[in-house]
């Protein structure tokens, strides 16, 4: 069998000035939507909630050909 994949990033919302904080929810609804599309998560990993640069989390998911 053959795969496809798709990764996608999600921005984190700033909170306050320096603290970042991954936007669970936006993520939740992608991936509900990718699921329907058949796309299913094989990784995910969430950003930094320290860091002053920008940060985000970051989905892999694949499908059959």
């Amino acid at each position: 069998m053959q795969w496809e994949y798709k990764v996608v990033n999600i921005k984190a919302k700033a909170k306050g000035f320096i603290t970042q904080v991954p936007d669970t929810h936006e993520l939740e609804v992608v991936l509900n939507d990718l699921g329907r599309q058949n796309w299913e998560l094989i990784s995910c990993t969430l950003g930094s909630t320290t860091s002053m640069a920008s940060s985000h989390s970051q989905a892999v998911l694949k499908r059959p050909r």
